[in-house]
């Protein structure tokens, strides 16, 4: 079948590893000839994959590399071909749609394994692209929100909530899910002129630069989807018993450094905290509800070959592409 993988080394001949030596894009190769993957054990399906995703910073995840081997490619929406004998729920013909495990991967394929956690029907009002586009990004957002940060999923007392790159393949669901809770959302992007329309088009109450900070009255939560300076600059509009919440891949261990380098003094009341999403099915059940309500849909910003996945990795760093997630059609 065809598939893409990371090659293990560079062409000198040095393993690729993170964090010292994460591979480059180039690092990206598509094969004819990789094998179909089989079910080994209960709990695993297999899918023939419709449509996957990139996410932007996926050569970065540890996951890909000795010990760990994981594949590219986790967002997925398919049709189950094969299950194990002890599945009850899913079926052979059922169309699906998920998030692949960080430590397994493998949807940039035609094939892949996925597990029955992992799984979930795919809603009819969405199409393969629009299912694809959701479950990484949303499912990030639903957990940082509802599962970490304790938000109220039906707020009763509404909290001030600031999301750092709201436009992003995850802030948009961030503004989207806060703001259907009940919240009251702020978001915060690098420019008002290109993307205040579209935040404004999905929810958001108010929108502002990071360069506004210093004006703004303090949040009960902050959640950042952006890393480096604007996640230190999260600091000074977190109310001190407030929340903030970060998932970037570059903000592991942002907590102990800021605090040694005094970015957090006198914040000490805040809960930091710092998660990497798992495939839920109660993640999934809610963001579903969301779809059928028409509070949320995936936004597509383009499709790509299974051919063109490097160029597609590439071009999601690039600022002021579009909203929405490139989708990968194998």
């Amino acid at each position: 079948m065809k598939a893409a993988r990371v090659r293990a080394t560079s062409p000198e001949g040095t393993p690729y590893a993170f964090p010292n030596n994460p591979a480059p894009s180039s690092a990206i190769e598509v094969h004819n000839d990789i094998p179909k993957p089989q079910i080994s054990k209960p709990g695993e399906l297999l899918i023939q994959v419709k449509a996957s995703t990139v996410f932007r910073d996926n050569l970065e995840w540890n996951e890909l590399y000795p010990p760990h081997h994981a594949l590219l490619g986790n967002d997925f929406a398919g049709v189950v071909v094969a299950v194990h004998e002890s599945e009850q729920d899913l079926h052979i013909g059922d169309h699906v749609y998920g998030m692949a495990h960080a430590n397994r991967g493998g949807t940039w394929a035609e094939y892949a394994i996925v597990t029955s956690e992992e799984a979930v029907r795919k809603p009819a009002n969405l199409s393969w692209e629009e299912a694809a586009a959701l479950p990484g990004s949303a499912l990030t957002a639903d957990q940082a929100l509802f599962m970490h940060a304790g938000l109220e999923t039906a707020a009763q007392q509404p909290k001030r909530v600031l999301i750092t790159g709201a436009s992003g393949g995850i802030g948009m669901y961030l503004v989207q899910f806060a703001v259907a809770a009940g919240h009251h959302v702020v978001a915060a992007t690098s420019s008002k002129e290109r993307n205040g329309s579209f935040l404004r088009s999905i929810g958001a109450h108010e929108v502002v630069e990071y360069s506004d900070f210093g004006t703004l009255d303090e949040f009960d939560l902050v959640v950042d989807s952006v890393g480096f300076q604007v996640l230190g600059s999260c600091w000074s509009v977190v109310k001190p018993n407030g929340t903030l919440v970060s998932f970037d891949a570059c903000s592991w261990g942002y907590i102990q450094e800021h605090k040694n380098k005094g970015i957090s003094k006198g914040k000490e009341g805040v809960r930091a905290l710092y998660f990497i999403a798992e495939p839920s099915r109660v993640s999934m059940g809610r963001i579903a509800d969301q779809v059928l309500k028409e509070n949320v849909k995936g936004h597509v910003l383009k499709t790509v070959s299974l051919d063109d996945v490097r160029e597609a990795y590439e071009a999601v760093h690039s600022r002021g592409i579009g909203h929405g997630k490139i989708v990968v059609l194998p």
